[in-house]
């Protein structure tokens, strides 16, 4: 059997716990993890019509940071914002936080989370706001990504935004410069816009090794040291990069395929960004259980967030820059297709259909968290052609 992410936390967690006081969402996630699609969610029974066949189905936990679950809220997601965007070219930015930064962002992850968007969203506004770059309203959206590909804390926005904007006067405008925002510029104003804003908190959390003015100390130094941000080429639609995004909206910082081994240490492999080669990291038990919760989002808190013509509050201002790209208006609630439909358009289409009569399994009976029909003598009974089991 493969070793996955569930049963490294059912066989560790407990132990993990002895030795480590965690916050609640963290038990939140790890709970939901080990649960996922199991009993202890709950889930439903589904029958052939012609009492052919049943089958059980337990409930996905939905965690944002589930490895095995959630690829139909991706699908869902995908779908609900490709409708939205405007058909012209995109860009694909990255801001990058210092890795100075690190241990602060441990300590008040939730206050420096709502930091980083708004130094990066007000940067981008100030920007195209300006007609010497631009002059006009764009769209945009930033998604938190706090993981390298070892599930090493690296923090940092993705954002995808139109190249071009909707001026005052109903009119599409490109951006003035060939370069889309010069480099320096951009990095300079996100910089000062998040030193600035964290200077402002003198009162945040600090290691007990460093002292106000050490904190003061260390603002001035990344105040003067180049930053990370990472203008790609255009893309002519937006698609490209919604879709790299939508692998992390749902699902978060690992997948079960990324485990290479599992014994006494979790062996990881992944494609490294600097030399572009498959490689391997290793963690303890514990250590592989630490580095994943670290990249659990404080509940409540949004890692994806829309901005200037993405937002809800603009609908109107996006189908008129809609129409102007020949584009019908966005809709404003969209039918979402059913686990059935997804199954099927996957090639999964036997699990949800009777072997015998091929007719589609419909819904039987409910299954509340915790109660597991398999080990029911009742439903062993009424049931033992359909389970294969000997009376």
């Amino acid at each position: 059997m493969n070793t996955t992410v569930q049963s490294i936390f059912k066989q560790s967690f407990q132990d993990y716990t002895q030795c480590k006081k965690l916050p609640l969402h963290h038990y939140k996630a790890a709970n939901d993890f080990m649960g996922c699609r199991t009993a202890a969610m709950g889930g439903h029974i589904q029958a052939c019509p012609d009492g052919h066949v049943e089958k059980i189905w337990y409930n996905s936990c939905r965690h944002r940071n589930c490895p095995q679950c959630n690829k139909i809220q991706v699908e869902r997601w995908l779908d609900t914002q490709k409708r939205k965007l405007i058909d012209t070219a995109h860009r694909h930015l990255v801001f990058t936080m210092p890795h100075e930064l690190n241990e602060l962002w441990l300590m008040n992850s939730s206050l420096m989370t709502d930091l980083l968007f708004k130094a990066a969203s007000e940067t981008l506004k100030e920007l195209f706001n300006d007609k010497k770059y631009l002059g006009a309203d764009t769209g945009f959206i930033l998604n938190l990504h706090t993981w390298g590909r070892n599930l090493s804390l690296h923090l940092h926005l993705h954002c995808l935004i139109t190249e071009g904007g909707l001026t005052h006067d109903g009119e599409w405008k490109l951006p003035v410069k060939k370069c889309f925002l010069p480099y320096r510029v951009i990095m300079r104003v996100f910089r000062g816009k998040l030193c600035a804003a964290l200077k402002a908190h003198a009162d945040i959390r600090r290691p007990q090794t460093m002292s106000s003015t050490g904190y003061r100390n260390l603002l001035n130094q990344l105040g003067r040291k180049d930053w990370h941000v990472e203008i790609m080429e255009p893309y002519e639609h937006g698609e490209g990069v919604i879709n790299y995004l939508a692998r992390y909206v749902k699902g978060g910082p690992i997948n079960n395929g990324q485990l290479h081994e599992v014994h006494d240490k979790v062996i990881l492999k992944y494609q490294s960004h600097r030399t572009q080669r498959q490689e391997l990291h290793s963690y303890s038990r514990k250590g592989f259980i630490t580095q994943l919760l670290i990249h659990v989002p404080d509940k409540g808190k949004r890692t994806l967030r829309f901005y200037g013509l993405y937002t809800s509050g603009k609908r109107k201002a996006l189908n008129q820059a809609r129409a102007l790209h020949k584009q019908a208006p966005a809709e404003t609630k969209l039918p979402e297709f059913d686990w059935q439909s997804y199954l099927e358009q996957q090639g999964g289409g036997e699990h949800i259909r009777c072997s015998t009569c091929q007719k589609l399994l419909i819904p039987k009976e409910r299954l509340f968290r915790g109660r597991d029909p398999s080990t029911s003598w009742y439903y062993i009974l009424n049931n033992v052609e359909k389970l294969n089991l000997v009376a």
